[in-house]
């Protein structure tokens, strides 16, 4: 099974990257999975420039570290999208790499994928949930979420202490693993 991890929070290892890591722990503990980790901080990523040729030539003409992502998108079976949500909506790092899938989508490179998406927030996760919920059906991608509030009593509680959510990102991993 091909797995593509995008990590959409500037910080390594923080919540949204614990819930994609149990994810992807449980996994492996049923599949064999071959998984390519896509930091998206850490990636030079243009913003689409509307330009529609992607459309034309179901390729982006914006040569940059998005090849990466096209090139290991039309072999994963899964894509695990995980962002922590700031003012109500996914990364900016997460909204440019989605923005530039266009070219993708031009292709139908959604069509036929299983989407796993990882959401943390404080306070408002909707707008993203219903992203997904509105584009994915007629993608025809199937679509699982998680979400995971992060706040209590106004403090941050780590997603890692959290073994109701956990379980439910290794129950996601199973459910997928036997599909």
């Amino acid at each position: 099974m091909n797995i593509i991890v995008l990590h959409g929070s500037p910080r390594k290892g923080g919540d949204s990257d614990t819930l994609a890591q149990t994810f992807l722990d449980e996994m492996r503990k049923h599949r064999d999975c071959a998984i390519k980790h896509f930091y998206l901080n850490d990636m030079k990523i243009a913003p689409c420039q509307g330009c529609q040729s992607c459309c034309e030539t179901q390729k982006c003409r914006i040569v940059d570290d998005m090849q990466q992502i096209y090139d290991a998108f039309p072999e994963a079976d899964i894509v695990v999208w995980a962002t922590p949500m700031y003012w109500g909506y996914m990364t900016a790092q997460m909204k440019l790499a989605l923005d530039r899938m266009e070219a993708l989508v031009c292709a139908d490179g959604w069509k036929d994928k299983v989407f796993a998406v990882f959401l943390t927030y404080h306070c408002h996760v909707q707008s993203t949930v219903n992203f997904f919920e509105r584009v994915c059906p007629f993608f025809e991608t199937e679509l699982h979420i998680v979400t995971c509030h992060t706040i209590k009593d106004n403090e941050h509680v780590p997603a890692a202490e959290m073994p109701g959510k956990l379980k439910e990102c290794r129950e996601l991993a199973f459910r997928l693993s036997e599909a």
